[in-house]
């Protein structure tokens, strides 16, 4: 019988072949996807993706495990033999592999994708060549597997070696001359922290009036902030909402009325401009919408912009602070379809708030001042999901059956008789809401533990509501008030007394009103105005428009509903058929009686409004309204 020191002696080598072709994959992987352009600090980015290393390792640990149990049956140096050429066929596919990744991106690039890698590629490959001619005389050239681990794939591993490291150089001078040219003479202007939760609806905060104590600490903070009881969205969806807040432009204006439309990549937004004054930029999204990259707006930030949405790394990584950066992404969305990398938790599309704002309190710790800091928070989003001692507060239970039921009708219509699974859902949405505000009183504490609070502007709105009435499930289609009205409290450095402000406000004003409050002029190109100190904007009006979301096999690719709310009236347009509905909102706050075809001269005065508004921006609204037919 065989000692286990024989069993440790055999497991050895037959993983570490495998252990080195994966360390290989993953340096090919990593040089493929490596992009000088992200913003994540350096090491932030690798210690992401060798989290991803870490995972794949324990995978492949585990797996070494079964030809090493079948040396108790098979000779020990015959399973090492098989495993050894096994290993390095491998090593020699992967190589081919990428090679030919490589080959087709620079032939299909029309600038001739990572020049230097290919130029380092080229000469060792060459050098490797000559090599082999060397060895080999005219009359024996065969072509073993050594020779292709020697001369073909060892010279890829060196040039792979030698551009990462040089990529590596090039991020560190990068971070560096970014980190000087964002010193401010002239003092400190305030910092910026703007946060965005996803799909929060002003009517389900007890801090707008709601039955239930779902945000005790807004309510709380109100007493030293502006608070805006009428403030609407822009947009029903995440991407054109957020690229509405973040440019101070309408939909229409920006271009970006879907998210299936291209992003929005100018110059002419919120960040660039405080990049132009001084201001450190960066941004913590916890789902795939709320990035940079989704937005167009990654080459304006300056410290890092994190994709907080996928449990990716090792527990105990999450523990000290890896979190998932853009390169990680890139690399778990490539190998995820073939690896596990979920592990030890599975991957989710969201990131919760209590790991969102874990990671901005750790980012406020260390970002460079002055600041501006972008936090999304996922919640109260579907699926509603909210810990102890949150979660069933105001819900029965937890019931899989019926939410599943419920989960099928997700962005559309859902039949009347599933009403009473859907007020269920709307108990978890309260949950949800009072677990978000937990949550933001921890990090708004550690905001105000730092030395420079005093010297900060803190905005916290809704990129959209979310509808549980009228036969609609979330968001993306109605323009009712619960679908539009969210919330907008600001902050404002150096005012300790509170207020309650009814005019009306909307997406669009949030950029300017922080440009003012640091001290910047709002850019003329901004449509929205500031709302710092601002009068007479008792009778302006604000817009909307939305989509529907894809339904059998439709895309709806331009805004289907476009609504105007002004004095107190609200009319909505449906661009496919020009049907139209007004509302009396003082009267009649739930939206049911229809007063278009008794006031038509005031439905017409405000689709005019909303035209002239149109006519300014650079994108087509495929609305027609006649309110006399």
């Amino acid at each position: 019988m065989r000692k286990i020191t024989g069993f440790g002696r055999v497991y050895g080598k037959i993983a570490a072949p495998w252990l080195t072709a994966l360390v290989y994959l993953w340096m090919l992987e990593l040089i493929a996807v490596f992009s000088a352009a992200d913003p994540e600090p350096l090491f932030d980015r690798i210690a992401d993706c060798s989290a991803i290393l870490a995972t794949l390792g324990f995978w492949m640990s585990l797996a070494a495990l079964l030809p090493s149990l079948l040396s108790r049956i098979i000779a020990d140096e015959k399973i090492i033999a098989l495993n050894r050429g096994a290993a390095k066929a491998a090593l020699i596919l992967i190589t081919a592999l990428y090679f030919l990744r490589w080959l087709f991106t620079w032939i299909g690039s029309k600038e001739g994708a990572d020049w230097i890698f290919y130029i380092v590629l080229g000469l060792c490959l060459l050098l490797a060549g000559l090599s082999w001619r060397l060895r080999h005389n005219r009359q024996s050239l065969e072509f073993s597997l050594d020779d292709g681990w020697r001369y073909f794939t060892r010279p890829i591993l060196m040039a792979t070696v030698l551009v990462l490291a040089a990529k590596t150089g090039s991020s560190l001078w990068l971070e560096f001359i970014n980190r000087r040219s964002l010193a401010h003479p002239h003092g400190t202007p305030p910092n910026v922290v703007l946060i965005v939760a996803d799909a929060l609806r002003a009517q389900n905060m007890s801090l707008y009036g709601y039955m239930r104590k779902t945000t005790p600490f807004l309510y709380r903070l109100a007493f030293e902030s502006s608070v805006y009881t009428q403030m609407h969205a822009n947009s029903t969806s995440t991407r054109p909402s957020l690229t509405t807040l973040l440019s101070g432009r309408y939909p229409f204006s920006h271009g970006r009325m879907s998210k299936f439309l291209p992003v929005y990549d100018r110059p002419e937004n919120l960040l660039a401009e405080l990049i132009a004054h001084g201001y450190t930029t960066a941004a913590i999204a916890s789902n795939a919408d709320a990035t940079a990259y989704d937005l167009g707006l990654v080459r304006y930030l300056v410290y890092g912009g994190y994709p907080n949405f996928r449990r990716l790394t090792l527990a105990f990584l999450r523990d000290n602070g890896v979190y998932p950066t853009s390169l990680g992404i890139r690399m778990y969305d490539e190998w995820a379809q073939w690896f596990s990398l979920g592990y030890p938790e599975r991957t989710m599309g969201y990131g919760p708030a209590s790991d969102t704002v874990e990671l901005a309190i750790r980012t406020l710790a260390r970002l460079p001042r002055p600041f501006f800091l972008f936090v999304h928070l996922h919640e109260p989003h579907d699926p509603y999901h909210a810990p102890a001692p949150f979660k069933n507060k105001y819900a029965s239970g937890d019931k899989p059956a019926d939410r599943a039921k419920i989960s099928a009708y997700y962005y559309q219509r859902y039949p009347a008789e599933l009403q009473s699974l859907v007020d269920e859902e709307r108990n978890h949405y309260d949950e949800s809401i009072e677990y978000l505000d937990s949550e933001i009183e921890k990090l708004v504490n550690a905001l105000q533990q730092d030395q420079t609070s005093q010297n900060t502007l803190l905005v916290l709105t809704g990129d959209h509501g979310e509808s549980f009435e009228r036969g609609f499930l979330n968001h993306g289609e109605d323009l009712y008030e619960s679908s539009l009205h969210v919330p907008l409290l600001i902050k404002f450095p150096g005012r300790t007394k509170g207020e309650r402000l009814s005019i009306p406000a909307q997406s669009i004003d949030i950029a300017p009103t922080i440009l003012k409050s640091v001290g910047i002029a709002p850019p003329d190109w901004m449509d929205g105005v500031s709302l710092a100190g601002a009068e007479g904007l008792e009778n302006r009006e604000t817009i909307a428009v939305n989509y529907k979301d894809p339904a059998q096999e439709k895309i709806y690719k331009l805004p289907t509903k476009a609504a105007i709310r002004w004095r107190g009236l609200k009319l909505i347009v449906s661009c496919d058929s020009g049907q139209a509905e007004l509302y009396d909102l003082g009267k009649d706050p739930a939206e049911r009686m229809n007063l278009v075809s008794s006031i038509p001269a005031t439905a017409k005065e405000m689709w005019q409004k909303f035209e002239d508004r149109l006519g300014k921006g650079a994108a087509k609204m495929p609305c027609k309204f006649q309110p006399n037919a």
